[in-house]
């Protein structure tokens, strides 16, 4: 009992110490909160804001050649253009349309063959023709994900057009009326049959929808989901930037004697040291909860279904982050060298970890986060607890995660605690 208050008086101490630091407060709690708001600032309105040209703030290039004079091919392309990411250029040469996608103009060619309506109407296979430009993968592949969703629609409708056709053939139905009152007959019926669709996809007889653990349907925005990416990566970024602020105290505190004087008093020496990892774990806590407070109120981000688990995840963070603290502040020869060597070794983590170039995609209420799966990067970045964190707090918030789940990031996490704890405590000086 005398040692756990012991170790509770001493992390207050150091709060108190670092509270009255300005500077430090800046660091440790202004600046992720300000990367926070602005990389979630754009994320939220990336999906719905546009320039003052009215066009949208992603726009993909593409080029349309129609050869076909028939209605379809007019449907499609009335469909592309009303798509409001998709700028589509007219061509009527497909040479043309190739010429601007291998100079990069445009991230693909669509091309409508001549026969297109005359083959859907004979309900026979015709083949649209898309050209990609290898280095706009991902806008390519929007392209022809777009691309494939009007095709789909409108092949269903030609369809069913061939087939009320043809029973009115069979039939005889309206082999003596007027060419016009066929027409009309004909598209009468069609806008019956299509109504009675959308109605069907509408009220599904099966329906498949998305929820969480709890049972409750989602629906979060591209800035819910891009907060739920970037604040954990800015919270962990700068959880690890504490390294120099507590290396820095603890040498700090050798150069004026001050743990002489401690061993002097009735405390264990472990006392010292769980004083210190606890202050500062208790600094992360603080940092993610202001992080993750602030992003839900502003942009909505989810916080997921399991309070425990982002508690623990949290905890399993804190430990390697003060552990290397405790690790660098038994090494460091000077208080100065220890701030600016925990400063660097924050960067040289991060930049590790690989976490600072990605834009990751949000499909849903999930994130791909596009780490490497392989090669040396990969191994490099699993030997930094930021990856392991930023997957946990992905999971946790985005896919309705519980503890279990991100057992594995939290035992990882773990381990790199213990190993730069015990290697602190083993090169730790206390005179």
């Amino acid at each position: 009992m005398r040692t756990r208050k012991s170790s509770l008086r001493m992390a207050r101490k150091d709060l108190k110490v670092l509270f009255k630091d300005r500077g430090q407060l800046a660091v440790v709690f202004a600046l992720p909160l300000l990367f926070s708001l602005l990389y979630g600032g754009i994320a939220a309105g990336r999906s719905d804001s546009e320039s003052p040209g009215g066009e949208p703030g992603l726009v993909i290039n593409a080029y349309l050649v129609n050869e076909d004079q028939g209605p379809y091919g007019a449907q499609v392309e009335d469909v592309l253009r009303g798509i409001r990411p998709l700028r589509l250029h007219a061509s009527r040469s497909v040479d043309v349309a190739d010429e601007k996608v291998a100079d990069g103009q445009a991230a693909a060619a669509i091309i409508i063959p001549a026969d297109f309506s005359a083959r859907l109407d004979a309900n026979q296979p015709v083949r649209v023709q898309l050209l990609k430009d290898p280095t706009q993968e991902a806008e390519a592949k929007a392209v022809a994900g777009i691309l494939n969703e009007a095709l789909t629609e409108l092949s269903v409708m030609a369809e069913i057009q061939y087939g009320i056709r043809a029973v009115f053939e069979k039939t005889g139905a309206l082999e003596d009326v007027a060419p016009e009152v066929a027409r009309a007959a004909q598209a009468q019926t069609m806008g019956a049959i299509w109504t009675g669709v959308q109605e069907m996809r509408q009220n599904p007889a099966i329906a498949v929808e998305s929820q969480n653990l709890a049972g409750e349907v989602t629906d979060i925005s591209y800035g819910a989901a891009a907060s739920a990416f970037f604040t954990p990566t800015f919270g962990t970024m700068f959880a690890f930037f504490l390294i120099g602020f507590m290396a820095e105290s603890i040498v700090r505190e050798k150069e004026a004697g001050s743990f002489r004087r401690l061993l002097a008093a009735p405390v264990h020496r472990g006392t010292i040291v769980a004083g210190k990892m606890l202050a500062f774990v208790g600094v992360v806590y603080l940092q993610m909860l202001l992080l993750f407070g602030v992003s839900n109120v502003l942009f909505g981000m989810p916080l997921g279904e399991s309070p425990l688990g982002l508690l623990v995840l949290t905890l399993a963070l804190a430990l390697p982050a003060t552990g290397l603290g405790l690790l660098l502040g038994s090494i460091a020869r000077t208080s100065k060298q220890a701030g600016v060597i925990g400063m660097l070794l924050g960067f040289v983590l991060l930049l590790a970890s690989g976490l600072l170039g990605l834009s990751p995609s949000f499909t849903g209420n999930q994130a791909d986060l596009g780490l490497p799966t392989e090669g040396l990067q990969f191994y490099v970045s699993q030997l930094t607890p930021h990856v392991h964190a930023v997957d946990g707090y992905v999971k946790l918030v985005l896919e309705g995660a519980g503890v279990v789940d991100v057992l594995p990031n939290i035992l990882i996490l773990l381990g790199f605690g213990v190993a730069f704890f015990l290697i602190g405590v083993w090169r730790f000086k206390y005179e």
